[in-house]
């Protein structure tokens, strides 16, 4: 494993990170629910990952199904992932901060975190995960078993972590996608398997090579095609519907392109793979860290860099590198450690 972690303040400069703590302290006063420890939910957990990949019932899913969908929906909030060379849009919490944080450090604003979840891959227009890189589970079963996980604990974010199965998934797609077409998708999967909600779960929706996608809730579009309006790489959302209550999901769009792919060109698992793999960790650990991702709901955020995933982000200018998660090599990005104010592999 690599050891030496990239220094943040390289890429974000020093000077900013030591006038973050009194900008932090002016952001963070207002109103809000106080307390002290952070918000846990239960949850199931899953059978411990064998590596081999679980495949659950294909989905055929209609847009007819739109309509219905969205009319059952009653919130929706996300949060992207910049590409290269695009900003982040960062969130104002109208809470105060429960813990304030030493330069770049995550603060607590009160809001929900995963203790342990099954994640589900939905595979859109692909019957396996070939379309990107084919180890999207065997990272996971590496990642989830590691000791990069061990970085939760000080978030009072810990617990088991492991692949629920991959969901292969018809959709038409014309032209752009929309949120209404993620949110049928997602709806769509999770009834059909009768899957459980919750803060349990995760559904990641893989997009296919030059889908384009566009969310109002994230805020931006995947539009490699269109670099003017190309913001994100991926993102991450909570929803709730009225039947099948709380849902949260990330969309990962195909990473195999010039502004999402991993710094190296000789990544060991092939640079599609490990771009896949890098992204997919990137979503996992903001989710289980800041998991219903509303300014009025943060959970551990940083009002001048973002969520855990964010501040470690090639698009923050901190390179991806080489680690081994159990067996397996993978070139993945780091996620920012408060117990050494830097981006870190494990504790």
């Amino acid at each position: 494993m690599e050891s030496s972690p990239w220094c943040i303040k390289r890429a974000l400069g020093c000077a900013g990170i030591f006038a973050l703590a009194g900008a932090l302290l002016a952001g963070c006063s207002g109103g809000g629910t106080t307390g002290s420890s952070t918000q846990t939910l239960p949850h199931t957990p899953p059978s411990a990952g064998s590596g081999a990949v679980k495949m659950l019932k294909h989905v055929n899913v209609s847009r007819a199904n739109i309509g219905t969908v969205m009319s059952k929906l009653t919130r929706a909030t996300a949060y992207y992932s910049p590409r290269r060379g695009a900003r982040l849009k960062l969130l104002k919490s109208s809470r105060s901060a429960f813990t304030v944080s030493q330069g770049m450090d995550l603060s607590y604003y009160g809001g929900p975190v995963q203790t342990g979840a099954n994640e589900y891959n939905i595979l859109v227009n692909c019957g396996d995960e070939s379309c990107w890189g084919g180890m999207i589970s065997q990272f996971q079963n590496d990642l989830f078993g590691s000791n990069m996980m061990s970085i939760l604990s000080q978030y009072n974010a810990s617990g088991t972590y492991g692949v629920g199965g991959d969901i292969p998934t018809s959709y038409q797609i014309s032209g752009t996608l929309q949120d209404q077409d993620i949110f049928n998708i997602l709806y769509s999967v999770i009834t059909a398997n009768g899957l459980s909600t919750g803060y349990g779960s995760e559904f990641h929706v893989f997009l296919g090579q030059g889908v384009d996608e566009c969310s109002n809730a994230a805020g931006g579009c995947y539009s490699p095609d269109n670099p003017s309006q190309w913001a994100f790489c991926a993102y991450h959302g909570s929803n709730d519907w009225s039947d099948i209550g709380h849902v949260l999901y990330s969309v990962e769009p195909y990473q195999g392109v010039n502004g999402c792919e991993v710094s190296n060109q000789s990544s060991p698992n092939g640079v599609l793979a490990d771009s896949t793999a890098s992204t997919l960790s990137h979503e996992t650990f903001e989710t289980i860290t800041d998991s219903d991702v509303a300014a009025n709901n943060l959970a551990w955020y940083n009002q001048q860099g973002g969520e855990i995933g964010d501040l470690c982000a090639p698009a923050a200018g901190v390179p991806t590198g080489n680690v081994q998660l159990q067996a397996d090599t993978w070139e993945i990005q780091m996620e920012y450690d408060n117990n050494i104010h830097d981006c870190s592999y494990s504790l």
